[in-house]
């Protein structure tokens, strides 16, 4: 019997302190995947971004044998152990690759690059490879040593890094790309899941007609967001990701991002990736949103999925991989903290079935492992806690982690599904933007924008500028849009605060410094006029401006700029040089660059991207 305190929805446990203010903003956007079982099945290795710290959890008495606090700030995110017995973890926010013992003694602390996401060890070699957001595949020495074994650049936005035979499968962020890549680090091989047929009757949502074919509004729903992928025993590779699924969205109806049947915009998907065959999407297991890791048992015979937007842990046989992807049209459960959240006594594990199994009440999961002995070991960071449900039947064990409760209700509005099935972090996934292009049938084409980098500063938010403020945004957003629901004055207070704390990324240049440096003086020369309105801390005036696109829009900031592809408002440029077209608001439309050489352009280009 799993023996949990009861608590209060966490909405409900929000608001102001004794002292009348909202409390200060906690935690980081959920990542999933940081949790690793040692091979022994020890030990559960706990990375926490939200405390910047690592914990050595002893599985057989419930208790934290060992606690590493970090740097602040360093957001240790994906964590594994070598062969032998050395723990490696990639610091988000930290730069860096920190080797430890088994015991959290550090060995090691390597710098690797401004954000490194993916892990993987080689045992042939007894190497660690690192997967980077700004492009960068770094391989390091799994014992120690100051330099890398070797270095590779691929495109930005890499994810996860996983070691197939003599080869590498690198996956890219929000694009769900898959890269194969040789033992001499080449890629050579690239593809994405399969689109998938998705009925959509138009702006929002509806059924297909009856009697009809089935195809009238069939659209391709396309992958995107690949939170994580794994292997399995068998060597086959599982992609958690998302869906973009309408074509278009209503911007003044209400639930104008959902449908009649309840499913949003996005999607949550899974795609199987076997050697020598093309990737194959199979039946969804997650049904709600941020699917953001998932774990297969020692055996396979069990693969478990984390629907942190539901608050929810789906298991499943694996034998649910060789079941086809199906349109269905039914709306996603509740939240596990609703009252109306279904339970399942089957062993699918959409929300416990026991009433005195309070699991769901310990905030939203993000991550999973299972133990040698096919035992599920799932991390709830609000608690903070493990909870371990046994292999065989129902019973389960809480394991309580040393740290106080976190509390925000602004992290929690923004990782929370409503009742379409689409969450804030959806399109905007770990504070930032999921890069894809969205019709709307009131103005057209609308490219996500990133909401990292000193949101409280940037507003009238939106590119035409129409929301004076987050909480007006919210109201039109997120409770009407979204089909969110009235949300409180204190939720509409700590969204900002806590939004604010997702940095802009830091991006790598790619250029070297002189290239860089003419760049700069390309773009500061009153001649290209770009700081005419890209100025100040965020490089933004914050004014609406017509560039030549069709209508006034605001300047947009330009911090992190080399990991926003695609550009513009509409997307209309896939890379930055693109945009210097006429067809893109080239020209002198768009600060006055219709003189500017092709080197002056590739120059101006290296500056920004290095901003």
């Amino acid at each position: 019997m799993l023996r949990i305190k009861r608590f209060l929805p966490l909405v409900l446990l929000v608001g102001c302190n004794e002292h009348g203010r909202t409390p200060d903003p906690w935690g980081a956007p959920i990542t999933g995947g940081t949790i690793t079982v040692t091979r022994d099945g020890s030990r559960a290795i706990v990375s926490d971004p939200d405390r910047d710290r690592l914990l050595a959890v002893d599985l057989a008495s419930g208790t934290v044998a060992g606690e590493l606090a970090l740097q602040p700030g360093d957001q240790p995110g994906r964590v594994i152990e070598d062969s032998a017995g050395r723990i490696q973890v990639a610091l988000r926010h930290g730069g860096a690759l920190l080797t430890l013992d088994g015991s959290l003694n550090i060995i090691a602390r390597r710098a690797v690059c401004p954000e490194p996401r993916g892990l993987a060890y080689d045992a042939s070699a007894d190497t660690v490879h690192i997967a980077c957001a700004g492009g960068e595949l770094v391989t390091y020495a799994a014992a120690g040593g100051d330099l890398p074994v070797r270095q590779i650049r691929l495109d930005r936005d890499l994810r996860d890094v996983i070691v197939s035979g003599t080869q590498l499968i690198v996956t890219r962020f929000r694009t769900a790309e898959i890269l194969t890549l040789d033992a001499n680090g080449a890629v050579i091989n690239r593809t994405f899941p399969p689109t998938v047929p998705r009925f959509d009757s138009g702006s929002f949502g509806g059924l297909p007609p009856e009697g009809g074919d089935g195809q009238t509004g069939t659209i391709n729903a396309a992958a995107s967001v690949a939170w994580r992928t794994i292997a399995m025993p068998d060597g086959r590779l599982v992609m958690s990701h998302q869906r973009k699924v309408k074509t278009k969205l209503d911007s003044e109806q209400p639930g104008g991002y959902g449908g009649d049947c309840g499913g949003g915009p996005v999607e949550d998907a899974v795609t199987v990736i076997a050697p020598g065959l093309a990737p194959q999407a199979v039946a969804q297991i997650g049904n709600g949103a941020l699917p953001v890791d998932i774990a297969a048992s020692p055996a396979g015979d069990k693969l478990a999925v984390v629907v942190a937007g539901s608050k929810s842990v789906k298991v499943v046989p694996s034998s649910a991989l060789a079941l086809p992807d199906e349109d269905k049209c039914e709306p996603p459960p509740p939240p596990c903290d609703d009252p109306n959240a279904p339970t399942t006594p089957d062993g699918r594990g959409d929300c416990d079935d026991d009433d005195d199994d309070d699991e769901d009440r310990l905030g939203a999961p993000t991550s999973v492992a299972f133990t040698p002995t096919g035992d599920l070991v799932i991390f709830y960071p609000e608690a903070p806690a493990l909870v371990v449900r046994a292999a065989a039947g129902p019973l389960a064990t809480r394991i309580d982690l040393t740290g106080d409760r976190g509390i925000d209700a602004g992290r929690a509005v923004f990782h929370t599904q409503t009742r379409i099935g689409l969450a804030c972090a959806s399109c905007h996934p770990e504070g930032r933007d999921d890069g894809l292009v969205w019709d709307f049938a009131q103005f057209g084409t609308r490219r996500t924008q990133s909401l990292a980098g000193h949101i409280l500063q940037r507003a009238p938010y939106h590119w035409a500028g129409d929301e004076a403020s987050l909480p007006v945004l919210m109201d039109d957003v997120f409770a009407q849009r979204m089909s969110g629901g009235i949300l409180s004055d204190e939720q509409k207070r700590a969204l900002g605060p806590w939004l604010d704390r997702v940095p802009a990324p830091v991006v790598t240049a790619t250029a070297d410094a002189d290239t860089i440096a003419r760049g700069k003086a390309v773009f500061e020369s009153p001649e290209a006029a770009c700081v005419s309105c890209h100025n100040g801390e965020l490089m933004s005036n914050k004014q609406l401006v017509n560039v030549g696109t069709g209508g006034t829009f605001k300047v947009p900031s330009l911090l992190g700029l080399a990991d926003r592809a695609p550009f513009m408002h509409t997307g209309c440029a896939p890379t930055l040089a693109a945009r210097f077209t006429s067809a893109c608001g080239g020209g002198d439309a768009h600060g006055v660059t219709s003189t500017l050489t092709a080197q002056q352009v590739s120059d101006l280009v290296a500056y920004l991207e290095s901003l």
